[in-house]
């Protein structure tokens, strides 16, 4: 289905590490502990500090090729992950409206989304077959278009992504993020990857990616903090390759 491909978590994905490299810390270091290490080598150990992360949420809103994605995720290293995909309305409105949500869970490698009416629509697929999912969390292939919302679902997934474009970077002052004092760094000669903000902390972590203006921003937050996943019941699920997912 073409529309879905349009979707698909791997786009998501794709847009939230173009916007640059970001994550969030709860320690009480000074800036004085980044003491003397460069832009790059400030933002490459919060790039490790996500990979080594055990778990993180990730909130935000995305444009990838076109639509807006709302995103509230807890990713669990090793594990998978659990939360809530939206899509907004259009990219191009100002409006920060919601019109359908799913939620996911990742766990034991497998993918399973529940989908508002709304999402379902939009995704492009037939109007007629929601009743048969209404309630129910669909099991997706792995080859499945939706399934690859899961690529935002491991911290080290995504620092793999970061890590790409992770040199380049040059100071860009502070800012307040959630209330703690971050660190920004842009990269000039990619200056449609927007601002990272990192924790000034012994620890840097990524707490905000913001993209140029209009294509929204995420935060990374809840460090390593403790977090379970369960599969959904079997009686709540359905076997999504009837649907062709």
């Amino acid at each position: 289905m073409p529309s879905l491909h349009r979707l698909a978590g791997l786009g998501a994905l794709a847009a939230v590490a173009a916007m640059s490299v970001g994550a969030c810390a709860s320690s009480s270091s000074s800036s004085s502990a980044l003491a003397g290490l460069s832009a790059d080598q400030i933002v490459q150990k919060s790039v490790a500090d996500l990979k080594a992360a055990s778990s993180v949420r990730i909130t935000g809103q995305v444009v990838s090729s076109g639509q807006n994605i709302a995103v509230d995720l807890t990713d669990i290293a090793a594990q998978g992950c659990q939360g809530t995909i939206g899509l907004a309305a259009s990219a191009t409105s100002t409006s920060k409206a919601v019109s359908g949500t799913a939620d996911i869970v990742e766990v034991d490698s497998v993918v399973y989304m529940k989908l508002s009416e709304s999402f379902f629509k939009s995704a492009g697929l037939p109007a007629s077959e929601f009743s048969d999912v209404s309630g129910k969390y669909i099991k997706l292939a792995s080859s499945s278009d939706l399934a690859s919302f899961a690529q935002l679902c491991n911290p080290s997934t995504l620092s793999t992504a970061f890590s790409k474009q992770d040199t380049g970077f040059v100071s860009a002052g502070t800012a307040t993020i959630n209330g703690q004092t971050a660190l920004a760094f842009k990269q000039p000669k990619n200056p449609s990857n927007g601002t990272v903000y990192v924790s000034q902390t012994a620890t840097p972590q990524i707490v905000r990616i913001a993209g140029p203006t209009g294509q929204g921003s995420v935060d990374f937050t809840d460090y390593n903090a403790h977090a379970t996943i369960t599969a959904p019941p079997a009686s709540d699920v359905i076997d999504g390759g009837k649907f062709g997912l």
